[in-house]
């Protein structure tokens, strides 16, 4: 019986060995069944022949080195029923080699004390997707409740989302453009907007971006046509600001830079 124990534990052991020199095998690569694959041979190869780094893996993307805020500022007004509008608004520009996306952000207002008087998220964007050299902006009318200034004591801290485009920068000509202050107030701005791309389109943003003598951004209107623009047609579009601040008006404006572009997103 012994002997038949020692021979049973002998074949353990030789099968355990055996077993041991598979796995050593299937680490250096020579598994057939393994599905990861082996790039340790390669890396150096493809680095040194690659011109420029792709969207994917360009440090810009995640370390934010293409664009700066180039300019950010709050103003506050209170209107005639005793609501307290807060604008704020921070450019970007595009200061890289490739375009670039920028998806929604968010902000902090606070005194000049470093008191925090609000936090806001999900700012919109207009335009989504710029070239170098191109600004965007992060632009907001919200109404501000126990606050009665005009927002010079107010600091405007932004975060914005920006990421190397994958997505074209599409942008449609617009024409036939014509502002004028509303009869309630603020600018009413219409235009005629033409789908020059071979795509139709079912929404398309047209957003007006006003300036004054110093070439500062002091507002932003916008409207979205819904109906649909098919490839070829030319439409009119019309807006109007309610929410502006009462300062800005067609004498306050200096010059003002319209962008029509499809929705489009990234993931």
């Amino acid at each position: 019986m012994k002997k038949i124990l020692l021979v049973i534990f002998t074949l353990v052991m030789l099968f355990s060995v055996a077993a041991c020199g598979s796995t050593t095998t299937s680490n250096d690569g020579s598994n057939p069944g393994s599905t990861a694959p082996d790039n340790s041979n390669n890396t150096s190869t493809q680095n040194s022949d690659a011109t420029e780094p792709t969207a994917e893996v360009s440090p810009e993307s995640e370390g934010g080195s293409a664009h700066e805020i180039t300019y950010s500022n709050v103003t506050a007004y209170t209107n005639s029923i005793g609501t307290t509008w807060v604008q704020t608004i921070f450019e970007v520009t595009n200061t890289g080699s490739v375009d670039l996306y920028l998806s929604s952000g968010s902000y902090d207002l606070e005194n000049h004390d470093g008191s925090l008087i609000a936090s806001k998220t999900m700012v919109s964007v207009f335009p989504d997707v710029i070239s170098p050299g191109e600004k965007a902006y992060y632009y907001e009318e919200i109404t501000l409740d126990n606050y009665t200034g005009d927002g010079s004591d107010l600091v405007v801290l932004p975060r914005v989302s920006v990421k190397d485009a994958k997505i074209d920068n599409v942008r449609f000509p617009v024409t036939d453009v014509t502002i004028s202050d509303g009869s309630y107030g603020g600018l009413k701005t219409m235009g005629r907007v033409e789908n020059t791309s071979s795509n139709d389109e079912s929404i398309v943003y047209v957003v007006i971006v006003f300036y004054d003598a110093n070439n500062q951004p002091i507002g932003l209107d916008f409207t979205i046509l819904t109906d649909g623009l098919a490839t070829g047609d030319k439409v009119g579009f019309e807006t109007s600001s309610f929410s502006l601040p009462p300062t800005v008006t067609m004498e306050s404006v200096s010059s003002y830079e319209v962008f029509a572009y499809p929705q489009q997103y990234q993931f």
